[in-house]
């Protein structure tokens, strides 16, 4: 279960870096353009926003759910039994495995939408339509981590683990410096 996770999510995180790379070399090879010789790339904004903006952002999005990237306020769960931690975990994660599989839904009605009308970015003719996809391609994978995430929180109630490699995570410095 857990490589099933992590070949996708090493995939999607390399792809979000290269978008990452690939945007500021758009930008400043835009901006030098502009600058230096006046002639800019056409519709330069509109690939960075269009294109490369939801390739980070939706591809990254399931990397920080295996990793565990993500900000937890543990107020009221620290006092918890183990047992009834997980417990708490496993609807926690089955809830939001429903919604990232509703907004999935939605998200491929619009991508299909879009497409029907080949849509564009702006004024520009430049095509965004396939990058609709992107959303129910990310939000199912986000769904299936949280389904893993709900398997290994029922089995494992003693602590939080990594859905890519199955390791318990640290919580604070300390404990990863020593």
């Amino acid at each position: 279960m857990l490589k099933f996770v992590r070949i996708p999510e090493r995939i999607s995180t390399s792809i979000a870096a290269l978008a990452l790379l690939a945007m500021i070399v758009v930008s400043v090879t835009n901006a030098l353009g502009r600058t230096w010789w006046g002639v800019p790339i056409y519709a330069a904004n509109e690939i960075s926003s269009q294109w490369f903006l939801p390739l980070i952002v939706l591809l990254a999005i399931p990397g920080a759910q295996v990793w565990k990237e993500h900000y937890t306020v543990s107020i009221l769960t620290e006092r918890l039994k183990p047992r009834s931690l997980a417990l708490l975990k496993c609807l926690g994660y089955a809830a939001s495995a429903a919604v990232c599989a509703s907004i999935a839904w939605f998200g491929l009605q619009e991508a299909l939408e879009k497409t029907e009308v080949l849509a564009t970015a702006g004024i520009t003719s430049l095509p965004i339509f396939p990058f609709y996809y992107l959303v129910p391609v990310s939000f199912v994978f986000v769904t299936v981590a949280f389904i893993c995430d709900a398997v290994l929180a029922f089995k494992h109630p003693d602590g939080d683990l990594n859905t890519g490699t199955g390791t318990p995570l640290h919580d604070d410095a300390e404990s990863v410096a020593s």
